[in-house]
Formats: structure tokens, sequence, C-alpha cells
């Protein structure tokens, strides 16, 4: 039944059927990232390193943030290293705030060491 009405739709809308299939796969892909246990829905930098929370409440860490993390106008890109393990987390603006997204661009473009916290003075 479904192939005599997909038969009968015009041929404009065949050529853009493929493309519509893509776009729910797609769709579907990146909410069953976003609800997998070990999606992140946490980073901070403490004294020790850094760490990250997944959906599951498990925290890794400490980590190292590898030389590959990789800074860009409209999204951040964190590497971590554990080991032989590689993370890698993508940041956008939309996720963290824009004046939170802008600290952290300047924190890892400018800060001497980023494996720690910075001092905060009292």
């Amino acid at each position: 039944m479904a192939a005599i009405a997909i038969w009968l739709l015009p041929g404009l809308f065949l050529l853009l059927l493929p493309v519509l299939l893509v776009s729910c796969l797609v769709t579907v892909a990146k909410h069953g990232l976003l609800v997998l246990k070990t999606s992140v829905v946490r980073i901070w930098l403490s004294e020790k390193g850094w760490y990250i929370e997944c959906r599951d409440r498990r925290q890794v860490g400490p980590l190292t943030l590898s030389p590959a993390t990789h800074l860009g106008s409209y999204s951040v890109r964190l590497s971590f290293v554990t080991g032989r393990q590689r993370r890698h987390v993508l940041i956008t603006p939309n996720m963290v705030g824009r004046e939170a997204f802008r600290k952290l661009q300047v924190y890892l473009r400018w800060a001497p060491s980023k494996q720690v916290a910075p001092l905060v003075p009292s």
C-alpha cells in the first residue's frame, strides 16, 4: 500500500525523499547520543585536573587536556587523555551561555597551565 502511495507522488517529492530520510536518521542519532549513559553533562577543572560527569552520575578524572584541543569561533573541542584512552567533548555557546563560552576560550588560549584550576586571589 505504501509503495503504491509513493509511486503516485509527484517526481519532485521522490527526488527529495532521500534528503528527508537522511535528516530523520541524523535527528534520531543526535537524540540517541544525548540519552546515552556515557554522554557528558558536566565538565570542571579542579586543583587535581579536569573532570567529567556522565549522564549516569559517574565521574571520570582527573584527565589531562591534550594538545589536540581545538579553539574555534563557534565551538571548542576539548580533547582529554587518560592512559591510552582519548575523549573529545564539543562545546558551543548555546550549551553554556555566551559569557561562559568566552571565558573558556580566553582561559584555554592564555592560561600558562591548562591542567590545574587557576588560583583565585582572596
